[in-house]
């Protein structure tokens, strides 16, 4: 098994090498800066970026709207995933809902959200709106998924139904929810500077790509596209750490 990872680890270099020799090759056989900017002058912006006064708060305003959002939709999730399974009028109440945030297009609901929410919410409000239905899906598979054998036995010998959602429903969702976590994530989190591109709030990402983009400075889009797959790597890989961790601790008690 580690000689598998190793060899994943080395051909995922490989391509990232490919990937950079290939923008290399494109931005010489281009020469406009606009079109496809120098590696060179794109760091050259990232280091102006990253010097810049602001832009420990841009982040961490931009990860607070992520967190935000990506926590709500965790716990509605969560809650009216058991609910639907114990209710069959909000089960079906959610059908219609489900439904309509799967199908309405983002930028719809991104303009919905211009309108109803001042700047600093809509970004939070269109992570929220797109990682939801995934992670109550997830939730409510979870809870079906349980062998109904172990409900029937529970009932029998009268298990509260505190009980019964600590010790059966929310372990069983959690299980489920360990697949999809770093996914929803890091989807909340490019929805979020979607949002922040078209909502324009003072310090967030999506504000200052839109800035970059408004001067046609290319090297600059780039180089903050570097800065969100850096933070976008960080985060998957602290979640990935942090579950397993739970993972162990709950092995060891």
């Amino acid at each position: 098994m580690r000689n598998f990872i190793l060899i994943d680890k080395k051909y995922s270099m490989i391509s990232k090498l490919i990937i950079i020799f290939i923008w290399f090759l494109l931005s010489k056989f281009i020469n406009n800066e606009v079109m496809i900017p120098t590696i060179r002058n794109t760091l050259i912006n990232l280091m102006d970026i990253v010097k810049d006064k602001s832009f420990l708060i841009i982040i961490r305003m931009t990860l607070l709207r992520g967190f935000i959002g990506f926590l709500i939709s965790l716990f509605l999730a969560i809650v009216l995933g058991i609910l639907s399974n114990t209710s069959k009028f909000i089960y079906n109440f959610m059908v219609p809902i489900l439904s309509f945030l799967k199908s309405v297009p983002t930028m719809a609901i991104i303009i919905l959200a211009l309108i109803w929410l001042n700047n600093n919410k809509v970004p939070m409000f269109v992570g929220f709106i797109m990682v939801f239905p995934i992670l109550y899906e997830t939730v409510l598979n979870g809870i079906l998924d349980i062998d109904y054998k172990i409900i029937d036995m529970a009932k029998l010998y009268k298990v509260s139904k505190t009980t019964l959602i600590k010790d059966i429903y929310i372990p069983s969702v959690f299980i489920n929810l360990k697949a999809v976590l770093t996914s929803t994530l890091g989807l909340n989190f490019k929805m979020v500077i979607a949002g922040e591109a078209l909502a324009q709030p003072k310090y967030a990402i999506g504000s200052n790509l839109q800035l970059q983009k408004l001067y046609l400075n290319t090297p600059g889009v780039f180089a903050w596209i570097i800065i969100i797959l850096l933070i976008k790597n960080i985060l998957e890989y602290s979640l990935g750490l942090l579950i397993k961790l739970l993972k162990k601790a709950k092995q060891w008690k």
